[in-house]
């Protein structure tokens, strides 16, 4: 009787609550997901080329056109247009999900380019592989409590998992919980007098980050000028940050106008590294195994479904590798081999000399001139055999 009360409970809250009330505490639709989404499904034919993977490779796209591999090709040749499904945070399993929901038969690229780096299988701030934003809107389009046991860390997990694709509650359980939390956050200082009086919690590293993105973000100032060290004539000023050489910032003082960027920008740099060591240490074997299975299944539907396979190996700053487990780089190294020869996808090593420290805008991802590199460096691997006629292959093919 009481789970017959719960479906009711369940069915009435889907229609009547209200839709702005879940948008607001789960703006699921006004993500760059959501927009990605929508933009794939009313395209009338998929692009022929897509890329894949996490904020690395976003960064590693950054001003690029999505044409750009048109010239790896002979002139007058051209490629389809390229589509980007590179998203921040996106793990093995966040890439499987959007292949496996969104690419079938039917709509699918010819060519696809997966970026690929030790944090897309190992993120501690990543418990559960099913629990992640981009892998729980996915799982509205597609049934995932069929998926292999391996991939779920508990029995709770699955439960979990069918429970959402059945109930609205449970569906929607993180907007619910934020809005209960509000309400109580309100009443509770009316009710207890020192609550009102209670310090606010310090800022977590995502609000650092944050902040610290919104300083480096704001209008252009004129930055203060630099005096050699010998006494020579000034050198040319810094426009922003990322012109600063180590000579230069040394010349800096708190009360010139790009101090506050300049204390921003090494903020980023610290915090963006104490991020980065907790989500490898300490080494989660049991964890890094279940994206493997992932990444495992994502080769397996690309190989099923016909679309052609490069899996770039993302370039790695010296002091990001230096944060590793050894255990880590080895057990990357090894799997993305196997399972790169074991579907027969291409696999480009970037992570290469040829990309310097100062390519970098803090510990893990390339800056504007590190992108220019990496897509300079792609187009120049697609020239040659065999990935020309990869490319040459999409641009004769028309895609469905």
């Amino acid at each position: 009787m009481a789970f017959v009360g719960f479906v009711v409970v369940d069915l009435a809250s889907k229609f009547a609550c209200p839709a702005d009330l879940l948008e607001r505490y789960e703006p699921r639709e006004k993500t760059l997901l959501a927009d990605l989404v929508r933009a794939w499904k009313s395209a009338p034919q998929a692009p022929g080329i897509c890329f894949l993977g996490s904020s690395l490779m976003q960064c590693a796209l950054k001003n690029s056109s999505a044409t750009f591999l048109n010239d790896a090709l002979p002139k007058g040749e051209t490629s389809p247009a390229s589509f980007s499904w590179a998203l921040g945070g996106e793990n093995a399993s966040d890439s499987y999900m959007i292949a496996q929901s969104l690419m079938s038969g039917q709509k699918k690229p010819k060519l696809l380019i997966y970026g690929i780096a030790p944090r897309d299988l190992l993120d501690n701030n990543v418990k559960s592989p099913v629990t992640t934003d981009i892998f729980r809107y996915l799982s509205t389009f597609s049934a995932v409590s069929s998926l292999p046991s391996a991939v779920f860390t508990s029995l709770d997990d699955r439960v979990n998992c069918v429970l959402k694709e059945v109930s609205f509650f449970v569906d929607r359980k993180g907007a619910l919980t934020k809005y209960a939390t509000e309400q109580m956050q309100a009443v509770i200082p009316l009710l207890v007098p020192a609550v009102r009086n209670a310090k606010p919690a310090p800022p977590s590293d995502q609000d650092k980050i944050a902040q610290a993105h919104a300083v480096l973000t704001a209008p252009a100032v004129t930055a203060p000028a630099v005096t050699a060290s010998d006494g020579a004539a000034p050198t040319s000023n810094p426009a922003k940050t990322s012109d600063f050489t180590p000579e230069a910032l040394t010349h800096v003082k708190p009360t010139d106008s790009m101090a506050k960027k300049i204390a921003a920008y090494e903020l980023l740099q610290q915090v963006s590294k104490g991020v980065t060591i907790f989500r490898y240490n300490p080494y989660c074997a049991d964890r890094y195994n279940r994206q493997v299975v992932f990444l495992d299944m994502l080769l397996s539907h690309l190989e099923n479904i016909g679309v052609q396979v490069v899996v770039v190996k993302m370039p790695l700053k010296n002091e990001h590798v230096a944060i590793m487990p050894k255990e880590l780089l080895d057990s990357y190294t090894r799997d993305v081999e196997r399972l790169t020869t074991k579907y027969g996808a291409a696999l480009l090593d970037f992570n290469t000399a040829e990309f310097k420290d100062t390519d970098y805008g803090d510990v893990a991802h390339l800056n504007p001139n590190g992108a220019k590199i990496f897509q300079a460096k792609l187009v120049q691997t697609f020239k040659a055999s065999p990935y020309r006629e990869k490319l040459a292959s999409v641009s004769a093919q028309p895609t469905h």
